[in-house]
């Protein structure tokens, strides 16, 4: 690898199904290694043993996936650095901690978590910030020995040196710090598994990281991270902070608002590639104020230099408006495919795949998310129809809808259902036949009979799919009621 390799990584804890904003941090990873020839790694942060499951780092893996960002280096991939989940790198982490306590840049802590909550308190009641400094640093062999015959387990602390840090963030602009009221802080725990802040450093360390592109929320954690990587004399990655995701209320995005899982929004039938395009819009912008823009575009269109330092809001209205747009754009062929996984329901073999996308183009039109389709062709399947009372009052029961009805199953078998075009003509032929009806009131009638709905698809389309015997059917129905 060459000095001027861009690395970057993903490294989401299994402690939760891929949430929206952790997936966004994923796509400008991926952007930006794609854009640069680089590599984008993925690493699981699971040391939290209690609540990291197996259920969802495999959730992680679909949700990547299905967005199209393959990874280069991961647990499930090729790579010159594993292994890539943490709570396989618990050796690493220990060389590393004792190379820090033997430089002095970092020593044994004895103190019982109780003691660490009474300097707590007396600082609160003070009125001062607490901060950690040094007092186990200096303590004797002697009261070594007599904590461990009490059966104290120690942690390992940073020790923080009393300096100024300043970096400059390619998103927010140039950030500074004074370690001051920082305090010399855990990067060892005391049942021996590494604290965040150490083991995302050595971890990026070991996997040659050149740019860590991650959520604002970690700026805090960054002067630390700054601390030990010059402890350990490693270079400094460059540092790009994105900023949040808000709700449309401007509060943090939570379940409250809806889903906030990337699953979530596939399954209610978000398609995948029109989520990753809004995903990639919130907080950043096309050079060309584009808003549609596929996966390769948008690799080619990327810059940090575009990224917003403002948060960004999750506007649903922008993503359905979105979904809408790439549903009827796709090739009718994927969209059925597409569209199967919500049509469990029906008995598909009733049509052939010709005629199933007819139905579905007949339909998409008006379509936000593919789920939707569940409703939009149920009247296609199925000898009777639905009525709702409202349409069976209002339309169907109405003294000149039943004179409509009465015609057109006369009429029905003169139609040439398997003939599109002369299908409409036929239509348009017994429009003009009842001269006292106005052509809207003529097909209300028809439509409401045969769908139980006063709008929707085509309606010689309709007709030519359900063919004679189901027409002839659901007109008799209307006409007995």
């Amino acid at each position: 690898m060459t000095n001027n390799t861009v690395r970057v990584r993903i490294a989401p804890s299994p402690t939760g199904f891929l949430h929206v904003g952790t997936a966004r941090t994923a796509l400008f990873n991926y952007l930006f290694a794609r854009k640069n020839r680089g590599k984008f790694v993925l690493r699981i942060e699971d040391t939290d043993l209690e609540r990291s499951e197996e259920k969802f780092t495999k959730n992680i893996y679909d949700s990547l996936r299905a967005m199209g960002l393959q990874w280069d280096e991961g647990p499930d991939a090729d790579g010159n650095f594993a292994p890539y989940k943490q709570s396989e790198r618990l050796d690493i982490y220990k060389k590393y901690a004792e190379k820090l306590i033997e430089s002095g840049d970092a020593y044994y802590c004895w103190c019982t978590q109780e003691e660490l909550e009474v300097e707590k308190e007396k600082a609160q009641a003070e009125g001062k910030p607490y901060a950690y400094f040094s007092r186990c640093n200096s303590i004797t062999a002697e009261q070594m020995e007599l904590y461990k015959k009490e059966g104290r387990k120690p942690t390992v602390r940073f020790k923080v040196p009393d300096k100024h840090i300043a970096f400059n963030d390619l998103v927010k602009g140039k950030l500074e710090f004074d370690t001051g009221l920082i305090g010399d802080f855990v990067i060892v725990k005391s049942n021996g598994v590494p604290t965040y802040n150490f083991a995302v450093v050595v971890d990026d360390v070991e996997m040659q990281i050149s740019h860590v592109i991650r959520g604002e929320d970690h700026i805090s954690n960054t002067p630390k991270q700054i601390l030990i990587y010059n402890a350990l004399n490693a270079k400094v990655p460059e540092f790009a902070h994105v900023a949040m995701i808000l709700a449309p209320d401007r509060t943090k995005l939570s379940k409250r608002h809806g889903a906030t899982a990337v699953s979530d929004f596939i399954d209610q039938g978000y398609l995948p590639e029109a989520f990753v395009n809004f995903l990639a819009l919130l907080g950043w912008s096309s050079p060309d104020g584009r808003e549609i823009m596929p996966l390769e575009e948008l690799v080619q269109a990327f810059s940090l230099e575009r990224v917003s330092p403002s948060p960004a809001i999750f506007e649903f209205d922008k993503l359905n408006w979105m979904n809408g747009q790439y549903i009827r754009s796709m090739p009718i062929d994927e969209l059925l495919e597409r569209v199967k996984p919500f049509l469990n329901a029906y008995n598909l073999s009733e049509y052939s795949v010709s005629q199933l996308e007819t139905m579905v183009g007949a339909v998409r039109e008006p379509l936000v998310k593919l789920s939707e389709i569940t409703d939009a062709v149920s009247y296609f399947f199925g000898e009777d129809v639905f009525i709702d009372p409202g349409i069976k009052r209002d339309v169907i029961e109405l003294p000149e809808s039943q004179k409509v009805l009465l015609e057109f199953l006369k009429f029905s078998e003169t139609l040439d259902y398997n003939n599109l075009e002369k299908l409409h003509d036929q239509l348009a032929e017994f429009r003009k036949s009842i001269q006292d009806l106005k052509p809207k009131q003529i097909m209300w009638a028809i439509r409401a009979a045969l769908t139980g709905r006063t709008k929707g698809a085509d309606i010689a389309i309709v007709i030519s799919l359900l063919g004679k015997e189901k027409i002839k059917h659901r007109i008799g129905q209307a006409l007995a009621r």
